[in-house]
């Protein structure tokens, strides 16, 4: 009874602190809203482009989602430390060495993934997106008369956001492929000969997925291609080290 005891006190202290640091921070993002909107939305306003909402209440929803977004992508971590904390005595050392592992590259991996939505995807999406614009001069010289034509792009913050989180979300996804792959392969349930033998399968995927993910742009969907069969050739190699 005394050790239950010891450990539902040790869960309520851990439940504290991840609270008192969940809120901390998520008031700390509330507290810098224009230097929050301005660092993520950057990639846009380099374009000489702002931001505008329409209802009453979607600039003030959006900082609230924008603040709730960042305080969790910031807590993640200290949650692994809480989790990994409690559990970690009931592991041999073997364990939680492999487990070391698998965290160390899911916390990699995330970051990766951010650095790449922020400082490739973003730029490329808004200036393809901004692409659209178009304006016509007039022009009386001939003996018609061509209209003035102009198509403005003026993006909503709300649209800006979860435009984000579409694209954060569909690519976490694809992050943690290495992880599973890691796992399974950790677990015996796939062997590299899989990946070994099907490498032109890898690659058309590799050249659909980046079709799927990137705008129509040649040149960047051959880099997100290259990307993608440098991480199924990285399988390929891992796997060597598990068999």
């Amino acid at each position: 009874m005394a050790n239950i005891h010891y450990h539902l006190l040790e869960i309520k202290s851990r439940f504290f602190y991840l609270i008192s640091s969940t809120l901390c921070t998520f008031f700390l993002f509330y507290s810098y809203q224009i230097e929050i909107v301005y660092i993520i939305g950057k990639p846009f306003i380099e374009l000489h482009q702002t931001f505008i909402f329409l209802e009453l209440t979607e600039a003030f929803y959006t900082l609230l989602k924008i603040s709730t977004i960042l305080t969790i992508i910031l807590i993640i971590p200290f949650f692994f430390y809480h989790f990994w904390s409690f559990f970690i005595p009931s592991f041999y050392q073997s364990e939680r060495k492999k487990i070391n592992f698998f965290v160390v590259l899911f916390l990699f991996l995330f970051v990766c993934e951010i650095l790449l939505i922020y400082f490739y995807l973003l730029p490329k999406i808004c200036h393809f997106l901004i692409s659209f614009e178009m304006t016509s001069n007039l022009d009386n010289s001939g003996l018609y008369l061509v209209p003035l034509i102009s198509v403005e792009f003026t993006a909503r913050i709300e649209s800006y956001v979860k435009l984000i989180i579409k694209i954060s979300s569909i690519l976490l996804l694809f992050f943690q492929i290495p992880l599973c792959i890691c796992i399974l392969y950790s677990k015996k349930l796939i062997h590299v000969s899989s990946f070994y033998n099907n490498r032109k399968i890898l690659s058309l995927m590799a050249l659909l997925i980046s079709a799927f993910l990137v705008p129509p742009d040649a040149l960047s969907q051959l880099i997100v291609a290259l990307f993608f069969f440098l991480v199924f050739e990285f399988f390929i190699f891992v796997g060597f080290f598990f068999e």
